[in-house]
């Protein structure tokens, strides 16, 4: 917040055209009129043009001249306990979410309004007293930017800080399983939705976070905040509630929209500069928790499998999700792989098949070789396994065997 300031020239009085500068501004109900006019005709916030809004414009409208004509009066700025009024006010406005750039671009247009009307007193003479007044003019300006900048994001902060541990509350007791999470949300005074899209979400480190631990620390900081930004702006019918920490977290989007999870994904992953995975599933409020379990199994399953950033859910890869269960089929998938690895290019050649969606001229090109040979491959892996890849039967049983082998490989 600003202190006293010294002024550009003498600590006296700016005289315009024969009498003090302030003249003009000490009219005050006129000016301070003329002031809130021109104030609402050139905002587009509602915050500031409605009923509420307007009374506001004009009391501080009142005091800015009050203080216009002081300091064009003493040659002095004013002090931060004359400035508490515009603060207070700054504060109001942050906590009840009115943007801090219409709130500027009002006070600029209120000085320009002032600075015009005193400017409108003066004589040719008197142009060594304009400067002056003028210095003062942006002098004070100045000081009420700094001043209400100051308030507002205190107060911003320490809303923030609020909404966050809020949030932390809810969202633990929702992943707990907690029977009294509609509880813990109405005593702080958000209400449960009757349904979310439990997202589990990880975020790659960014290209800036270099292997410097000081490097590392800021450019994921800065990587979190951008995310979290982008969170914060998403509202899809009601912001979203979020654990995340820079490499992923959780996070629960109240009444989905159908495409609600694609969207914010798309959304982080433009903000963060990452590519994003995620995991997700719709639950009911006392069903996040299982969801959050199933989501997260899901996402590590994604992970292990070295699948492309993308939004899944279970439906997507419900035979990956089986086949990573532990028990005799997947022993039996793993082991019919097991003769082909003694031929080299016979694996190889069966994941490239596989993921080209059996397709043998994709397949050859990814393997840089003729059709041809892939046919061949092909029917050496039916005679040593006893299973048909160019059959649909045969196919899904290899793809299963590739992805309980993979699995495996990576315990």
């Amino acid at each position: 917040m600003a202190a006293t300031m010294s002024p550009a020239g003498p600590a006296e009085s700016v005289n315009l055209g024969g009498r003090p500068a302030s003249h003009q501004l000490r009219v005050a109900r006129e000016t301070t009129a003329r002031l809130v006019e021109h104030v609402l005709t050139t905002t587009r916030s509602q915050d500031l043009t409605g009923e509420i809004g307007r009374s506001a414009v004009a009391d501080i409208a009142e005091v800015c001249v009050a203080l216009a004509a002081d300091v064009l009066d003493s040659g002095v700025q004013p002090t931060s306990a004359e400035l508490s009024r515009l603060s207070q006010s700054a504060g109001t406005w942050a906590r009840a979410g009115v943007p801090l750039a219409p709130i500027q671009h009002a006070f600029h247009e209120g000085f320009s309004v002032g600075l015009r009307m005193v400017a409108g007193c003066a004589v040719d003479s008197d142009y060594p007293a304009l400067v002056d007044g003028t210095v003062l003019m942006f002098g004070l300006l100045d000081v009420v930017s700094e001043a209400v900048a100051s308030a507002y994001l205190d107060e911003y902060k320490t809303a923030a800080a609020q909404d966050h541990e809020q949030t932390h509350a809810i969202v633990t007791a929702l992943l707990a399983g907690d029977p009294e999470a509609a509880r813990i949300a109405e005593r702080v005074g958000i209400e449960l939705a009757s349904g979310y899209e439990v997202l589990a979400v990880h975020f790659p480190p960014h290209e800036d976070e270099t292997e410097t631990p000081g490097g590392n620390d800021a450019a994921a900081g800065y990587k979190l905040a951008r995310i979290t930004s982008a969170l914060s702006r998403y509202s899809s019918p009601m912001p979203p509630l979020a654990l995340l920490s820079a490499s992923g977290g959780t996070i629960l989007v109240p009444d989905a929209t159908p495409a609600a999870a694609e969207e914010l994904v798309a959304s982080l992953s433009e903000a963060a500069g990452v590519p994003v995975s995620a995991a997700t599933a719709f639950a009911k409020p006392e069903r996040v928790s299982d969801a959050a379990d199933n989501v997260y199994e899901l996402l590590r399953l994604v992970q292990r499998l070295n699948y492309p950033p993308a939004v899944y859910r279970i439906s997507d890869l419900a035979l990956e999700f089986q086949i990573a269960r532990p028990g005799i089929g997947r022993r039996h998938l793993t082991r019919l792989l097991d003769p082909l690895r003694q031929t080299p290019d016979l694996l190889p050649t069966l994941e490239a098949f596989v993921a080209t969606e059996a397709n043998r001229k994709k397949a050859a090109k990814q393997l840089v070789c003729h059709p041809n040979t892939v046919d061949y491959r092909l029917k050496r892996i039916e005679q040593i396994t006893g299973v048909d890849p160019m059959k649909s039967s045969g196919l899904r049983a290899l793809h299963a065997a590739l992805i309980a082998d993979s699995l495996d490989s990576k315990q």
